[in-house]
């Protein structure tokens, strides 16, 4: 259509059709296209697809932004309805009690990409709350989640409620944002006012146990309790002035037509720590610690400088920043039996130090396995040996962020890395460690190796060697000013040296005890898949071996009829040849363990290898085995051993061919890998009978199994693999140990089961190292 055709239909519709806003809204888009002398940016519809679906990658950030929007709207209660969630498709409600949207916010404010209101109302209306995000995009996390939208908001001034309905798949790629429209209604009021989002379609599987995690993530949201003076006046003042009653969160799935609560067991366990740990920056941003502990009598409190060799030197970057942390050490008879088992049992899911920046959580920090204080890894390199690991604290970082100095990223998974994360983590780490050592002194414990006792009392030890040189050194240099006797000046030199040796000495030992135990636990680890990937192997040769005995059994019977012979014997060829193939897997797997370096590992092409080698195998079980999907090139993983993976891959085959089997019907298996921010996933997935609710947790948990032999004996051909319990609990251990991640996430269409893993991807640095 030419510009005077546009012109025309243009004039028509204007006269005719005055309130078709939307072909008007189209062709004079059309129309402008050509202004030879002006350009204008255009947005593709498929904006909103990368801004939802690709953006915003977890569930638990999804839910949450949601949740954010009902707690800045003055709500003092928000209900989430899950219908019909135990398959994909489900429905999701979600409710406010809010003050709800006029017509004008709706459509400025939510139906606004990337809106501005939150920077020029930083507060919220009715309560006066700090109102959480920035870039204006959170609200897309309700494509993740859905395919159709419905909002129903009224405010207390309105007669009228206002209905706006969304369908996320008409935005795809090559149409123009602005040419699509969404209608809003005018309904009768249902309620006071509020708003109810009802998000159908779900594109996930959400059980009661993945509510569950959702909900004990969503509920810690808001930051528990001020920390710092300042923020505590804030929010006394603020809960005056306005008389804010809080916010509540309540989850319910609907199972049945009967609504069930999903409630936190958490309880209050603050009571029962062995020490309460805090850090705070003070306004010339030097950096302080405290240490309390009733049950053992210590009150501490000094310095920590940004520079370990000089407490004085201040952070350059932090300020507004105080922590608390709760520290437990458990087989101690330092917490009441009554309630260790509830402690512990909660430490597993959510042990660890939060952080909320300007009173909002921020993941992933403090999740199960995210490790960013480096606390796990510290006591796998065991320089330090009483226990502080992220399973030992409770606890979370006030970082009140006005300068903006941290900044969350698009995807709202964690903040950017700059010089002021690095020295916000570099301040909690070496607190905490701080407060570790005083607990460890108190109670006499062992802090480092090579520590002496004398009399049954550890010798008090810095937990840094060099520092100790350093003050050695200091006081050589204060000798040599010394005025006196020269011999005794000499003697006192000597003997000064040879403590300085003797401490050389035993950092190398220490070096070298750390080293071998480093190794000897890899090794271990190791040698742990190995026997069990053997033993597995055990099952599938004695298969294939009783056929070939019935072949070479029948050919000997039928040697004198050709016909038959022939038949049989290429039956034998084909048996033959996917034995030698199978073996030459497992002949590959104990052959790595003869290469003891760690290595990066291109995970794809570790996927298509076992997939070649596996085949066979998938062919003779009916099992259709997709090759690996890439999503993504240069998958290499952080530094690993070769034939970890391989106890992977043939741990998570096994468990899908015996589940595919008890179906009765022919199977399919597929490999998904690709990148995640600074994460490899591999999705593993099958058409098996799935994974009950109820055992999503625990089949990861050692010795949990469904079916276990006594012997090898006793398998047959109703049994596809040795129930041990320990498969999948070595490949969770291998996945953690690199700082990684595995789990049951929603099967994608057409499956029944896929579990993901994710892990650390290779640095530039290491790639260098290895040569890729």
């Amino acid at each position: 259509m030419d510009e005077k055709n546009i012109r025309e239909e243009l004039s028509k519709i204007l006269v005719d059709e005055p309130n078709n806003y939307s072909k008007i809204i189209e062709l004079s888009s059309k129309l402008a296209s050509f202004d030879n002398d002006n350009v204008r940016f255009s947005v593709d519809a498929g904006v909103i697809d990368r801004l939802g679906t690709e953006l915003v990658a977890r569930q638990e950030t999804a839910v949450s932004e949601l949740v954010k929007n009902a707690y800045d709207a003055d709500a003092k209660k928000v209900t989430l309805k899950f219908e019909n969630s135990d398959s994909i498709g489900g429905t999701l409600f979600i409710e406010d009690d809010g003050i709800g949207m006029t017509r004008n916010q709706l459509v400025n404010g939510f139906m606004r990409i990337s809106s501005t209101d939150k920077l020029h109302n930083p507060l919220s209306e009715r309560y006066k709350r700090k109102r959480s995000g920035q870039k204006g995009i959170g609200r897309f996390a309700v494509q993740r989640l859905g395919k159709k939208l419905t909002i129903t908001t009224q405010t207390k001034n309105d007669e009228f409620a206002l209905v706006l309905t969304i369908e996320w798949d008409k935005y795809k790629g090559d149409i123009d944002l602005l040419n699509i429209s969404n209608k809003i209604i005018v309904v009768e009021k249902r309620k006071e006012e509020g708003t109810t989002l009802k998000i159908e379609d779900l594109r996930d599987r959400w059980s009661q146990a993945s509510i569950k995690r959702i909900f004990n993530y969503v509920s810690a949201i808001i930051q528990p309790f001020p920390l710092s003076e300042v923020k505590e006046n804030e929010d006394i003042n603020r809960l005056e002035e306005t008389s804010d009653p809080g916010f509540k969160t309540v989850f319910k799935k609907i199972e049945d037509n009967k609504a069930i609560i999903i409630a936190d067991e958490r309880s209050m366990i603050y009571d029962y720590a062995v020490a309460v740990i805090e850090g705070w920056i003070d306004n010339d941003g030097m950096g302080w610690y405290s240490v309390e502990s009733k049950k053992l009598e210590i009150n501490d409190i000094g310095q920590i400088g940004s520079n370990p060799d000089d407490m004085t030197e201040p952070f350059s970057q932090l300020s507004n920043i105080k922590f608390r942390a709760y520290y437990y050490i458990y087989n101690a008879d330092l917490i009441p039996k009554m309630h260790e088992t509830n402690i512990r049992n909660l430490a597993r899911t959510q042990g660890g130090i939060r952080l909320y920046r300007n009173g909002f959580r921020v993941l992933p920090y403090g999740e199960p396995s995210d490790d960013w204080l480096k606390l796990d890894a510290s006591i796998r390199q065991r320089s330090l040996l009483p226990v502080h690991g992220n399973f030992n604290f409770f606890g979370f970082v006030e970082l009140t962020d006005t300068e903006k100095k941290f900044n969350e990223t698009s995807s709202r998974e964690g903040l950017m890395e700059n010089e002021a994360l690095i020295q916000l983590k570099n301040f909690v780490y070496r607190t905490l460690l701080t407060g570790v050592i005083k607990t460890a002194e108190v109670r006499n414990i062992k802090i480092v190796s090579g520590q002496k006792q004398e009399d049954g009392i550890y010798e008090s030890i810095e937990v840094r060697i060099k520092d100790i040189a350093h003050t050695l050194e200091m006081l050589d240099r204060e000798l040599e000013k010394e005025e006196g006797n020269i011999q005794i000046k000499q003697r006192r030199k000597k003997r000064l040296k040879k403590i300085q040796d003797n401490i050389k000495e035993i950092e190398k030992l220490q070096k070298e005890e750390q080293s071998r135990y480093l190794k000897e636990k890899s090794m271990l680890r190791v040698l742990s898949s190995v026997g069990l990937t053997i033993g597995q192997f055990i099952h599938e040769v004695k298969d294939y071996i009783i056929n070939m005995e019935s072949d070479i059994g029948f050919l000997i019977e039928k040697l004198k009829s050709d016909e038959v012979l022939l038949e049989r014997v290429l039956i034998l060829d084909k048996n033959v040849t996917t034995f030698q193939t199978y073996t030459s897997y497992f002949d590959g797997v104990i052959s790595q363990n003869v290469v003891r370096d760690l290595i990066p590992i291109d995970i794809h092409n570790t996927a298509e290898k076992f997939w070649n080698s596996i085949q066979s195998d998938a062919q003779k079980s009916n099992i259709t085995f997709n090759k690996p999907e890439r999503n993504g090139v240069y998958m290499y993983s952080l530094p690993m051993h070769p034939s970890e993976w391989s106890s992977i891959f043939f741990n998570f085959y096994t468990n899908a061919k015996k589940a595919i089997k008890r179906t009765q019907v022919a199977g399919q298996i597929n490999i998904e890998c690709g990148f995640f921010e600074n994460y490899i996933y591999l999705e593993f997935s099958d058409t098996g009978d799935g994974i009950s609710e109820e055992n999503e947790e625990k089949i990861f948990e050692e010795f949990f199994t469904t079916t276990s032999p006594n012997t090898l004996d006793n398998i047959d051909s109703s049994n596809e693999i040795t129930g041990t319990g320990l498969g999948l609990k070595i490949v969770k251990d291998i996945v953690t140990s690199y700082r990684g991640k595995i789990q049951v996430v929603a099967p994608k269409e057409g499956y029944n089961t896929c579990l993901r893993i994710e892990i650390p991807k290779a640095t530039d640095k290491e790639l260098d190292k290895y040569g890729l």
